[in-house]
């Protein structure tokens, strides 16, 4: 290693990480982090990063495990020149530090298993939240299509999954099997030549709503569970469902509430989930949600 760990702590260090530019182990290098909601890449960005990384870096891009990009191999005294070729290509740079990340999602908007349109919600949260407000730690914030949960939200801060609740219409129904085939938990079953479903066992993912050749399968309800509180790292805490079933807008409105919530009752250096055990789930869920049927 070039560069001694006491390093990353430096306030020029831990400043330029408050700005989308984090210390990597080269001297004077860091890495550019964009910011690019949903992964969505269009040819004009890879085009502009292309050269920006070229001109400003070591012509590499990075790609992280939450569909981040980064311009590695950046020098210090390159920081302003390469912020405003950023700018001018539309592009941002990013949050770190204790700040909220960008929003992620799978690919829900366009997967036959998706129950929401998982770009546009994911878009319009980090649009209206994604700031530079310093908070007690990161913020992150994960939004998938269905239980299948590919975005990991119940591993984020506050994670977002599309849900279907089935039921079925037994004049419509023939108990052909075709959604006991599509369940993967064994919550369908036929019984007595008219379909079923096990509450206990259906997670409301919709997948045998979508398979019903003859639409007797239908969803009761649709909307957003909310988890909140989760975190990955060197502690581990799966996120706590803390809402079902809410509308689009209601949820995201909620990812709001949670991070003014998190700014006003977390401590430096605790994460959300942290500070919901430390408060009280019970008391976390009555001020954040507030009103919101649940």
């Amino acid at each position: 290693m070039s560069v001694r760990p006491s390093e990353f702590y430096t306030p020029k260090v831990v400043g330029a990480q408050l700005t989308g530019m984090i210390k990597t182990k080269g001297p004077n290098e860091y890495s550019a982090r964009l910011r690019i909601p949903v992964g969505i890449l269009t040819a004009e960005v890879l085009e502009s990063l292309a050269r920006l990384s070229r001109a400003h870096g070591r012509g590499e891009v990075f790609l992280t495990a939450r569909y981040g990009v980064e311009l590695p191999g950046v020098a210090g005294d390159r920081f302003e020149a390469l912020r405003r070729e950023l700018a001018e290509a539309g592009i941002g740079l990013a949050g770190c530090g204790p700040r909220m990340r960008t929003t992620t999602a799978c690919r829900g908007t366009v997967c036959p298993h998706g129950n929401v349109d998982t770009f546009r919600i994911a878009w319009e949260i980090d649009r209206r939240y994604n700031d530079a407000e310093v908070l007690p730690h990161k913020f992150k914030v994960g939004v998938s299509g269905c239980a299948s949960s590919c975005s990991k939200p119940q591993a984020n801060d506050v994670g977002l999954v599309g849900a279907a609740k089935p039921e079925c219409d037994p004049d419509r129904c023939t108990g052909c099997g075709v959604c006991v085939e599509a369940c993967h938990l064994g919550a369908a079953r036929v019984e007595g030549e008219v379909a079923t479903i096990d509450r206990s066992a259906c997670v409301s993912c919709g997948d045998c709503i979508k398979a019903c050749p003859m639409a007797a399968m239908r969803a009761g309800r649709t909307g957003l569970h909310l988890f909140a509180g989760g975190r990955w790292g060197r502690v581990k805490q799966v996120g706590l469902q803390v809402a079902e079933f809410l509308g689009e807008e209601e949820a995201i409105e909620a990812v709001g509430r949670i991070k003014a919530w998190y700014r006003d009752h977390g401590r430096p250096k605790e994460r959300l989930g942290q500070t919901m055990l430390r408060v009280g789930p019970e008391r976390f869920q009555a001020e954040v949600l507030d009103g919101v049927a649940r």
